[in-house]
């Protein structure tokens, strides 16, 4: 094909042109984007609890939060009518001067559900949330415990998990320095901390009796 002045351009082929008829023509038709309409909240009749911030004794200043969301989550699933951590801890600020776990033993258990308007409220402890790194061997360790109080201030459960995950690089075929630097990249990207501190807060919850509370709402 030639323009004007004897000029040649290229010839396109023909899958090209279709791709870009395509794109004109949704271009021109002024669709919108359909989305689907996000799901209606879940409300859940079960006796109405909060998840006081945790004591976290490790190093990490995630763990706690980490722990806990997937605990009150997993609770929830279990017909708890959890609080949302944001609301209960907005609330604790408020009233009791309460912003972290280590503050909870200069009140009490009563104190707190009388001021969240619960029926009862769980105490966490992080103890151990760390990993071990050496190039050719990880290792990564979570444990947790949660406490259930009733607003009368009698222990009604408790419960605790650990979790260790352990991961030796093989060295198979000779290419051990180059699966050291892949691991080394891999940690710097995804911490490996999170998804095992989410199982830890979510095999807790799944320990939880049902009708535990049965006694204080009574």
């Amino acid at each position: 094909m030639t323009g004007r002045g004897g000029a040649a351009f290229p010839r396109l082929p023909a899958a090209v042109l279709a791709f870009c008829a395509l794109l004109a023509a949704s271009a021109c038709g002024g669709r919108k984007e359909v989305r689907p309409e996000p799901a209606p909240p879940v409300l859940y009749a079960g006796p109405k609890v909060a998840v006081a911030p945790m004591e976290n004794l490790s190093n990490d200043l995630s763990a706690s939060d980490i722990i806990r969301d997937a605990f009150a989550a997993e609770s929830a699933k279990r017909g708890y009518a959890v609080v949302p951590v944001l609301e209960s801890d907005r609330a604790l600020r408020e009233t009791l001067g309460i912003s972290y776990g280590g503050q909870l033993p200069s009140t009490t258990p009563q104190e707190v559900c009388k001021a969240l308007g619960v029926d009862g409220v769980f105490y966490g402890e992080v103890q151990e949330f760390h990993k071990t790194t050496t190039g050719i061997y990880n290792s990564a360790t979570v444990s947790a415990s949660f406490r259930l109080f009733g607003k009368d201030g009698s222990l009604l459960w408790e419960g605790k998990d650990r979790q260790v995950r352990e991961d030796a690089i093989q060295g198979g075929g000779g290419n051990l320095a180059a699966e050291i630097v892949a691991r080394g990249l891999g940690n710097l990207l995804l911490n490996p901390m999170t998804p095992i501190g989410k199982r830890v807060g979510e095999n807790i919850a799944r320990k939880l009796p049902g009708g535990v509370l049965d006694r204080v709402t009574k």
